[in-house]
């Protein structure tokens, strides 16, 4: 079998997407909770968060399927629309309701009242307008979460979001040069080159010693690993014993420094495989809620937090965010996100020389 067999109406990537959200939950809640380093840094301090290899997994199936949408739209215009609208509309919704909702609510837990709560510094509402255009300049809300484990931050999920689109203009990019098309092995050649300088710096500098600026280099691994997966489909083997030894030289190096040069390429493969091999059909068929998931549980971790929840211990810390977090994924999926995924039939002229106009029936 080769990724190339994959269904792509009918294959496991909502029920990943789901479970990578639902593990950055479980990551985060170490930290949040005030309980240390998460399951894997306890392992190996140097390594990358599962929290983090778990991002890893969802930009792979990213890149995966962004360079798929484009390719099917055929349209650049039309391509950065449908990305658009994925993103933004429910992010700018988030960031209000940190501002006017999560924000509220820790003021009056600290001060019993709600006035003044305006005057913080930095403001809610700069909150919100500098942060808008998805790099995050503005962590906090005046001195609130001042006394929760991870102070003063009220989303730090929020980060990923500006290299996710950057990748997203880099495919639009690339696909209106013809490099995807005529030239796919550069991509391949960028991934190579960006894998071992990031494997050289996590050998340098450990997973939690990285110089912060440098922290995205994984990312656009993961997500240009995903993109050639995607163009060289029909040549990518998917075996059950090549997974088998993916799991265990993550396993076996695990206690190493070498783990930083497996970790990628084994969580590579592993996502793609389960991709196509779990028998988890259709899981995101009628509503999404990974998105969602990802940008709320973080705020509401902090709230929990604050209210002292954690002193019940991890699972009961973690089982809460998870809930509350996926009752407001889902109110995103229907109020936000769906409503504004059916704006993408919208047509675009904009498309590349030679190319046939979208389909109705386009991503």
């Amino acid at each position: 079998m080769k990724l190339g067999d994959l269904d792509f109406r009918s294959n496991s990537i909502g029920f990943l997407r789901f479970f990578f959200a639902a593990t950055v939950i479980w990551s985060h809640g170490y930290g949040l909770g005030g309980f240390g380093y998460d399951a894997l840094n306890r392992l190996n301090v140097n390594a990358p968060s599962i929290g983090l290899l778990a991002v890893g997994g969802f930009f792979v199936l990213s890149g995966f399927l962004i360079t798929r949408s484009y390719e099917t739209v055929t349209s650049p215009g039309r391509f950065l629309w449908h990305r658009f609208l994925r993103i933004f509309p429910a992010f700018w919704v988030c960031l209000i309701v940190t501002a006017l909702g999560f924000a509220p609510l820790a003021f009056f837990y600290a001060h019993g009242t709600l006035l003044r709560f305006f005057a913080e510094s930095p403001a809610p509402w700069t909150y919100v307008t500098a942060n808008s255009l998805l790099a995050i300049h503005q962590w906090r809300i005046g001195t609130l979460l001042s006394r929760v484990p991870y102070p003063f931050v009220f989303n730090s999920s929020l980060w990923t979001l500006e290299y996710e689109f950057t990748c997203y203009l880099c495919v639009a990019a690339l696909g209106i040069a013809g490099v995807i098309r005529r030239a796919p092995a550069l991509i391949a050649g960028s991934a190579l080159c960006l894998f071992f300088y990031y494997g050289f710096v996590l050998w340098r500098f450990g997973g939690h010693g990285m110089p912060i600026i440098l922290a995205p280099l994984g990312l656009f691994v993961y997500f240009a690993t995903g993109s050639y997966a995607y163009i060289v489909r029909d040549r990518v083997p998917i075996h059950g014993w090549i997974a088998a030894l993916c799991g265990a030289a993550l396993i076996g190096t695990l206690p190493t420094r070498a783990f930083a040069f497996i970790a990628i390429p084994a969580i590579c493969y592993l996502t793609l495989f389960a991709a196509i091999r779990l028998p988890i059909r259709g899981f995101d068929r009628r509503i999404d809620l990974s998105y969602g998931l990802y940008i709320y549980a973080f705020p509401v971790a902090q709230l929990l937090a604050l209210h002292g929840v954690a002193a019940h211990g991890l699972a009961a810390f973690g089982t809460l965010t998870f809930a509350i977090a996926v009752s407001l994924a889902g109110a995103s999926w229907f109020f936000i996100e769906k409503p504004s995924l059916a704006l993408k039939h919208r047509a675009f002229a904009l498309r590349q020389p030679g190319q046939p106009s979208p389909s109705s029936g386009a991503l």
